[in-house]
């Protein structure tokens, strides 16, 4: 998934760059744009809530472990 979002984000810059130098910014240009960094940003949301999620799940099976050693 790092990956894909890698290559969106050059992608993106890359699109950036040669807009900027060749002629300026138009609105198909920003439109674009703007949505290529909208998903890259609700990804990471995505990711980060799933990542937090599994670390809730991998602490309760920690402590359960734990109590169950005891």
């Amino acid at each position: 998934m790092m990956v894909i979002r890698i290559y969106i984000s050059a992608l993106t810059l890359l699109f950036l760059f040669l807009v900027v130098m060749s002629r300026g910014l138009g609105t198909l240009e920003v439109i674009v744009i703007t949505c290529a960094l909208i998903y890259l940003i609700l990804d990471a949301r995505d990711q980060l809530l799933r990542l937090k999620l599994e670390l809730q799940s991998l602490q309760d099976l920690e402590q359960r472990i734990s109590a169950l050693l005891r």
